[in-house]
């Protein structure tokens, strides 16, 4: 997956990239490099797969939780 294509999924998804990283667990520092346009660090196989198996609303119930169990 290309770091076009990954902030494609999240304009779909409604979803900050900052917001994405707290989800995925990652930093949001790291999940920029990812998609950085020179020398990205390289999307994990895991993200590529998630990505495109997820709705807007999925994403937000998904975000309610965390927040809720941040609580």
């Amino acid at each position: 997956m290309t770091p076009d294509q990954c902030r494609a999924h999240l304009t779909r998804l409604e979803i900050s990239q900052q917001a994405f990283a707290r989800l995925v667990g990652i930093t949001p520092q790291h999940f920029r490099k990812m998609l950085r346009q020179v020398d990205p660090l390289e999307i994990p196989r895991a993200v590529e797969l998630l990505l495109p198996l997820l709705t807007p609303a999925r994403i937000r119930r998904l975000v309610r939780e965390l927040e809720a169990d941040q609580d």
